[in-house]
């Protein structure tokens, strides 16, 4: 079994570093030489629009419905899998409820790391977005890494993530828990997480049809409730999460 990485943007750092756990390549995304046989394995890391690659096998061969956040919330919703509630377009969000807000405005619809995001805690403070979403208050916010063998009693998580306060930074924003606003991931024990963030992470990757993702999941305590925030396809991967990763794949095939 021969293993390959279609990387999102070539020089992909977390591509990179799948590659070598799975002792495999990155293939090249323009004049690749690769011709794909039966018994090699690709996998798509984020890549939008793959070549067909003939009698291979591919995990991942459509993130496109995951790539988009509008999208993403549209499909998790008919599948019942629990987010926040959503408003589409401008117009709508200047007619929500009072009670509905703080509404985080999603200005950019493909970003990452909280790209785009603008925290609205009243009708005035609304900007132009193509998508908002209630802020949800939450204890904490996980990662939850999926593997899918394509239906429900086949869809494992197999390695969590919670984000986690830099020590080091004095004023951290406990909205957007990401690093620029002080914040990091660090590993958390399957047996610790609240089932209902597995639950719902689960149901996410299965709604997207997706092989394996990495499924942004906020947790309130008070409600009792796991929110579904997105799913990476492509997310960053240190040695260690890259480790886990390999072993899910191999798990898989």
């Amino acid at each position: 079994m021969s293993f390959k990485v279609y990387p999102y943007k070539q020089g992909s750092a977390s591509a990179k570093t799948l590659a070598t756990a799975l002792e495999g390549k990155v293939l090249k995304l323009q004049g690749s030489k690769f011709r794909p046989k039966a018994g090699d394995v690709v996998i798509n890391w984020g890549g939008s629009r793959i070549p067909d690659f003939g009698p291979a096998a591919v995990l991942n061969p459509d993130v496109t419905v995951a790539q988009c956040k509008l999208k993403t919330f549209k499909a998790l919703s008919a599948a019942g899998v629990r987010i926040p509630d959503c408003f589409e377009g401008r117009a709508a969000a200047d007619a929500a409820p009072a009670n509905v807000f703080p509404l985080v405005a999603r200005t950019v619809l493909r970003g990452h790391s909280g790209a785009g995001i603008v925290i609205c805690n009243n009708t005035a403070e609304l900007v132009d977005a193509p998508l908002y979403t209630q802020y949800i208050k939450k204890k904490d916010e996980y990662r939850v890494h999926v593997m899918s063998h394509g239906g429900p009693d086949d869809t494992h998580p197999f390695f969590v993530q919670r984000k986690a306060r830099k020590l080091d930074v004095e004023n951290p924003n406990w909205q957007v828990r990401n690093l620029a606003g002080g914040f990091v991931f660090v590993e958390a024990h399957l047996n610790e997480v609240p089932q209902d963030v597995l639950d719902q992470a689960e149901n996410a990757v299965l709604a997207l049809g997706l092989d394996f993702g990495g499924v942004d999941v906020m947790w309130n305590e008070k409600e009792g409730k796991a929110y579904v925030l997105e799913i990476n396809t492509a997310c960053g991967l240190e040695e260690r999460t890259a480790e886990r990763y390999c072993g899910a794949i191999h798990n898989l095939l």
